[in-house]
């Protein structure tokens, strides 16, 4: 059963409601800058604060409403009931995109997700956005705990709200189901890293590990790439504030989530300290 709404709805969503209720939270939580918004880029990114990159895989899961199901009828899985979520994997042979997350999450640990939601009704999406909520109605996973796929038949993972775990299938395999809150810890402990010490130094790093892993045309559009993001930026008003550094800064980041965006298929996100 179809949940009503889009995938790219709910990766908007996700997205919009994280950034807008990251700006709302205590002291304590990470503070996620913008980057749909480019001209913003000089005010939200804070170039000499600590700053990690979350990248985020969305995907809209189908509702499985019969206890017919395999995961239920057949497997009898621990904690599955109608009704419950099944996100789809898209196939090896179709996409090396599962792979290439893995290797992504291997050079970024705890920042690397497939994120999907529980809210099986439109009303309860349109609820959950008003309240700039829907990415903690979600639940994540992590590509690396999922593993390689070992063919290339259909694989899924099952889920149910508030589980602490889910299934992975069609083999069934018992992996943590992570709510947000859960990678927020891990995401503070990364500001402590080296690489992580500032927004240039994330920048840099962040932009040389994507391109290991995109496909080489790609690789090689990366200046057309940067020309673009500079010709878009010229056409607006320049605003006071945003020197050399700070620009040069701005376009890694730009030129990552273009590349992410296209080559890997996740949105790329910058959680910050607060301060």
């Amino acid at each position: 059963m179809k949940l009503g709404y889009s995938e790219f709805s709910f990766g908007y969503a996700f997205t919009e409601n994280l950034i807008r209720w990251a700006a709302t939270v205590p002291g304590a939580a990470p503070y996620f800058p913008n980057l749909y918004d480019e001209g913003r880029l000089g005010y939200d990114v804070r170039i000499d604060f600590p700053a990690c990159p979350l990248f985020l895989q969305y995907k809209l899961p189908d509702l499985m409403v019969r206890d017919t199901a395999g995961e239920v009828s057949i497997h009898s899985l621990a904690g599955l009931v109608a009704p419950f979520f099944r996100m789809h994997l898209i196939k090896r042979y179709v996409s090396q995109q599962h792979k290439l997350l893995i290797d992504l999450e291997r050079r970024h640990p705890h920042s690397v997700f497939y994120a999907t939601p529980e809210l099986s009704s439109p009303d309860l999406f349109n609820d959950a956005y008003i309240s700039a909520e829907v990415h903690l109605q979600s639940v994540l996973f992590s590509p690396a705990e999922i593993g390689y796929l070992p063919d290339d038949q259909q694989h899924v993972v099952a889920y149910r709200d508030s589980l602490p775990y889910a299934w992975f299938c069609s083999r069934p395999r018992k992996i943590r189901a992570f709510s947000f809150g859960d990678v927020i810890g891990p995401l503070r402990m990364s500001f402590e890293e080296p690489r992580y010490r500032t927004v240039g130094d994330m920048a840099r790093t962040t932009l040389e590990e994507v391109l290991q892993l995109v496909p080489w045309q790609l690789r090689e559009s990366v200046q057309r790439i940067r020309q673009s993001i500079q010709a878009r930026r010229a056409s607006r008003v320049e605003r006071p504030g945003i020197d050399e550094e700070t620009t040069s800064v701005i376009e890694d980041l730009l030129v990552s989530r273009e590349l992410s965006r296209v080559g890997l298929g996740v949105e790329f996100v910058v959680a910050q300290p607060p301060g």
